[in-house]
């Protein structure tokens, strides 16, 4: 762990997690500050910690013999001092690609050192984990410079139902100066004054949350959201939504794609926290959310890490020789959501893991090692599970209600970072994507973001962007039979047939 030292002083009526929000010290906290993620934990310098319940049911024994405590279940009185793990604090400018990419109408460019453009805009994408913000020069059509960073509303969980409830129980407005302190900080990477004209393509909640608008009909039914048109505020432009679930993001990927231009239906995955889908082509377009949690992002795997310079992002394991590579070549600090997709098949190519995803009782208490201090655990197999099944079981019924098959499909894109870094055989293998599409699958990349960067670089774009939002038909997966039926399928892991063996 990399430790930041945090001190205070505190009655003993808060949590220590509630004591760092309102300091605005950043500490994972997948769960929301519920005591089930096991990310916040810390390790005590001074001061008497209070422990609740549930924290010895969480953090092994010798761990808390270390001094390590989970912060939303630890409550101190007086003078205190502890170290925490901030490591998920990495900000850096990056290239989209290595090299130019063609997205139709701007060019992405590797630039290490980017003059600004005479009338430059920012692209950005708000995701529920992560940011990007793009620099854009609309004379010369082209992508100057990309930074990425963490959306630090995190603190308050790693998904947008943590999000929403977080809103309704008071946070809005500390939930909206912080992801507004985020964007600022990546404008200022960036180099952009705050005149720079701003283009925001998000999910719902984090466009509900950006503007402080009230969160309550997005959890509750009929879901509805406050307002998700294409509109101008405060200098920025937020681009249109379809509905709750399915937000301004996936609108962004369909224009980014062509979806809405396609002769031939083609399908588009953005596996993001909330696995928003789309299959459609010029002429019908239909479109679902499944809730399959953020374990593709690292999120509620017990030593899961966001996409950051140390993170695993790759595996593979010979007669229980492990081999890896990290990001940047950093020592490993975690597994990003790449790497828990090559753990698991490997996993289960080995025999670890049977296909009903029980681990096998050889690997120990704390799991299959990985590395030094990275383990995988049951728990972990369960939540990819749960996350692979959701989202092919929303592929599945997605299909089924456009009315074709596999045949029927010219492409399917797959979007955001999980895909430019995760082994396409491998997420066929555990059955996250249909074998039969692997020859077809393209990974893309953040098509949020490259959304948000067409419609920079040419306003007249904007009627595409409308359409995409006004014509696509949501289909209601919790309604649906069929998917469950799928959902409950689509949980096992399932020998794959000779030919697809083969491809691996």
């Amino acid at each position: 762990m990399s430790m930041v030292r945090f001190s205070g002083s505190s009655d003993g009526t808060k949590t220590l997690l509630e004591l760092m929000r309102e300091e605005d010290r950043h500490i994972n906290a997948d769960c929301g500050g519920r005591g089930r993620c096991g990310k916040c934990r810390v390790r005590f310098i001074s001061g008497a910690p209070e422990p609740l319940s549930t924290e010895k049911e969480l953090l092994p024994a010798e761990a808390l013999k270390e001094g390590f405590r989970l912060a939303c279940q630890t409550r101190v009185r007086g003078n205190f001092a502890v170290e925490t793990d901030e490591t998920d604090e990495a900000m850096e400018a990056v290239s989209i690609t290595d090299s130019h990419e063609d997205t139709g109408s701007v060019t992405v460019l590797n630039n290490d050192r980017p003059e600004m453009p005479r009338n430059p805009v920012v692209a950005v994408d708000i995701g529920t984990t992560t940011l990007a913000a793009a620099l854009i020069d609309p004379e010369e059509k082209k992508t100057v410079s990309v930074v990425t960073g963490v959306n630090h509303q995190r603190i308050y969980g790693a998904d947008v139902i943590s999000r929403i409830q977080a809103a309704n129980e008071g946070k809005g407005d500390e939930l909206k100066r912080l992801i507004r302190k985020d964007i600022k900080n990546l404008l200022s990477s960036l180099k952009a004054d705050e005149a720079v004209p701003v283009i925001i393509s998000a999910n719902t909640t984090m466009q509900h949350l950006w503007q402080g608008l009230s969160c309550e009909t997005l959890g509750a039914a009929p879901y509805t959201p406050v307002d998700i048109s294409c509109r101008s505020i405060e200098g920025c432009t937020l681009l249109p939504g379809i509905s709750t679930y399915v937000g301004a993001d996936i609108v962004s990927g369909i224009v980014a794609v062509g979806m809405d231009l396609s002769e031939k239906p083609c399908v588009l995955i953005d596996l993001g926290t909330n696995g928003e889908m789309a299959v459609g082509n010029r002429d019908r377009i239909m479109v679902a959310s499944a809730a399959a949690g953020p374990a593709f992002e690292g999120g509620n795997i017990s030593c899961g890490t966001a996409g950051i310079p140390g993170a695993i992002n790759s595996v593979t394991i010979e007669k229980e020789n492990v081999k890896y590579t990290t990001i940047g070549n950093k020592a490993p600090s975690g597994l990003c959501g790449s790497g828990v997709i090559g753990t698991v098949y490997e996993l289960f190519k080995e025999g670890l893991i049977d296909d009903t995803g029980l681990l096998n009782e050889e690997t120990g208490e704390e799991g299959f090692k990985i590395a030094d201090k990275v383990f995988f655990t049951q728990g972990d197999v369960r939540e990819v599970q749960l996350a692979k099944a959701a989202i092919r079981a929303g592929l599945e019924t997605l299909l089924q209600s456009y009315g074709i098959g596999y045949d029927g499909v010219e492409a399917l894109y797959l979007a955001g970072g999980f895909g430019l870094n995760t082994d396409l055989k491998k997420a066929c293998g555990i059955g996250l994507l249909p074998g039969e599409l692997l020859n077809r699958t393209f990974a893309v990349g953040n098509t949020s973001l490259k959304g948000a960067a067409l419609f920079a670089c040419d306003e007249g774009i904007r009627d595409r962007f409308i359409n995409a939002a006004s014509s696509s038909e949501e289909i209601s997966l919790s309604e649906s039979a069929f998917f469950q039926e799928e959902y409950m399928e689509r949980m096992y892991f399932k020998k794959v047939d000779r030919a697809f063996e083969k491809m691996l």
